[in-house]
């Protein structure tokens, strides 16, 4: 039997977070709980004020993802918990064990301030939606939703507050369990049958390809991912999420899939026999609409923790439902016993390789530009050369993530690469919340483009007020004054650029705007002035961002069609 207690629903809600393991909390200030931040404060949890909800959300799903812990996420009612709840699709998207707690108006149907029902909002996104209205069951709604939240596939889960936190009440002892203060709480293994029938077509397959997902960060299955792939010379690629989770000089890394990754990836997925999908939900843009591979082409091994992800894009010929690492582990196993000696695959390796080798031919040219404005490609070959093996790069989405996933070689395997999953703008508050989670030694960069930029940026106020509490942050903005996505449908490269009316933008010096918050700035306008910027922004001991002047009509090549869509443009394709 569970003792009883009284407390005050502030009290419950401070305590509950504390004994579920929950350290950091990020939020907007205001609503009917603003009681409860004494009593959180006083607990010892971190409480950072963010300036918007947005904001709040990406920087709870930043310390989730890089500390596998839950992270909590506040804000208003009404309208604002629409706010939080839209930008919890990137949580959802990265398996991130985010807990949102909203307030809510006491009596609904009174037209009261700001009154708008929350719950329907939180629906698309959360693995768990509960409307709290019995304060002595709070604590514990509090304690399942961080279970819930960390427990299978990761993902948020919500929490809506519909009571009065000054009352005082009985309730059951408030606990938590340490079991869920970390992704992952539990390790379920696939059924040896299936493990052996795996294993059996992986060593029959002649042209086999991994295809790793960001479970494999979440299981923390590196060992177990190289060890299939040395062990049956397996050529490995990832998604965007993925990225890192194998060695990226490894002579069996042949690069990120999807329509944001290297074309010859693509290609090398859709010339297996068999495609073995590592912890991953193997998605259409993933699979660059489902081309790489083709339905129905090549044999398809699927693990993954969650068994709704097995089946909905592909038919599984051996579905695999477990953790990451430990069902590897049982794999391997059981081809130690069946293989004597690995069949060679040298000439199938020696093909991909010298793919790799023309891509790298075609973009070398881009890389090494002295061209100004500068090139997005080159950027990132000199960004590369100051990132460490422990440095954090944290990646916006559409034109950014095509090109951090393709030109910035991570030198260590782990989760030090975190791509936004489609918010535009996403990444610089996701950068923030994954530097007050970052390890004495970390620096965290974030790469952003300009579009995204304006998203966020009074939390320059926030990062800077919080100087001392986060490891080294700088912000590099691709800066073409334009949203660049859109570009090529409207381009001529024979002429002069035009100014698009529904892409392009006023000129702007983020530099200088970062400078006005206190925080470092400066503008690079050529190529050979980007590594001294970096090294002097993190040197600085202050949030930086450098703004750097890129060329407005260089496009990444994306999407299923980028070969239809670009060489009519004159631009390479890779």
């Amino acid at each position: 039997m569970v003792k009883k207690v009284k407390l005050r629903g502030d009290e419950a809600i401070a305590k509950a977070m504390k004994e579920s393991g929950v350290d950091y909390f990020f939020y907007v200030s205001g609503g009917m709980l603003i009681p409860s931040f004494p009593a959180i404060k006083k607990t010892g949890i971190n409480m950072i004020l963010c300036r918007n909800e947005k904001a709040a959300t990406n920087m709870a799903d930043g310390y989730a993802r890089i500390t596998k812990k839950p992270t909590v996420c506040y804000g208003q009612h009404g309208a604002a918990a629409a706010i939080l709840a839209s930008m919890l699709y990137e949580p959802m998207f990265a398996h991130s064990p985010v807990i949102a707690i909203t307030p809510s108006t006491r009596q609904r149907d009174k037209w009261s301030y700001q009154e708008s029902y929350e719950m329907p909002y939180f629906d698309a996104t959360c693995k768990f939606n509960v409307d709290v209205s019995d304060l002595s069951r709070l604590a514990e709604y509090i304690r399942t939703a961080i279970q819930v939240a960390v427990s299978g596939c990761p993902g948020p889960t919500h929490i809506n507050v519909h009571l009065n936190p000054y009352e005082t009440v009985e309730m059951p002892e408030i606990y938590g369990d340490e079991v869920f203060f970390q992704v992952p709480p539990f390790r379920p293994r696939a059924e040896l049958e299936r493990v052996t029938e795996a294993a059996k077509l992986l060593a029959n397959s002649e042209r086999p390809v991994m295809v790793c997902g960001s479970g494999v960060h979440l299981s923390g299955a590196y060992d177990e991912v190289r060890a299939l792939a040395d062990m049956l010379t397996i050529p490995v690629v990832t998604n965007p999420n993925g990225k890192g989770c194998f060695p990226e000089d490894h002579p069996l890394y042949a690069g990120v899939v999807g329509s944001y990754g290297w074309e010859v990836s693509n290609d090398v997925v859709r010339g297996a026999d068999l495609v073995f999908f590592v912890a991953t939900r193997a998605g259409t843009h993933v699979t660059l609409n489902q081309t790489a591979p083709e339905p129905g082409v090549a044999k398809i091994i699927h693990l993954d923790i969650d068994p709704m992800a097995i089946g909905r894009n592909y038919k599984a010929d051996v579905p695999l439902v477990g953790d990451a690492k430990v069902t590897l582990q049982e794999l391997l196993d059981v081809l130690k016993t069946m293989i004597a000696k690995p069949e060679p695959k040298g000439q199938r390796l020696q093909a991909i390789a010298k793919a790799i080798k023309e891509y790298e031919r075609i973009t070398r040219p881009l890389m090494n530009s002295d061209a100004i404005p500068i090139k997005p490609q080159r950027l990132m070959k000199e960004i590369s050369k100051v990132l460490t093996a422990k440095d954090i790069i944290v990646s916006d989405t559409g034109q950014m993530c095509c090109w951090t996933t393709r030109f910035i070689k991570l030198k260590s395997t782990g989760l030090t690469f975190l791509p936004v999953g489609g918010t535009l703008g996403a990444s610089f508050a996701l950068a923030m919340g994954a530097s007050f989670g970052a390890k004495e030694g970390q620096r965290v960069l974030n790469m952003i483009g300009d579009g995204g930029m304006g998203y966020n940026l009074m939390e320059l106020e926030t990062i800077r007020r919080y100087n001392n509490q986060h490891v080294p942050f700088v912000t590099v903005v691709n800066n073409n004054s334009s949203l660049a996505m859109v570009r090529p449908i409207s381009e001529d490269v024979k002429k002069k650029p035009p100014q698009i009316f529904y892409s392009d933008f006023v000129e702007l010096n983020y530099a200088k705007i970062a400078e006005d918050f206190g925080c470092y700035g400066v503008r690079v306008e050529r190529p050979g002035e980007i590594v001294d910027a970096l090294n002097d922004a993190f040197d600085s001991g202050k949030p930086a961002v450098i703004d750097v002047v890129t060329d407005i009509r260089e496009h990444a090549p994306t999407g299923s069609n980028r070969a239809k869509r670009f060489a009519p443009l004159n631009l390479p394709v890779y």
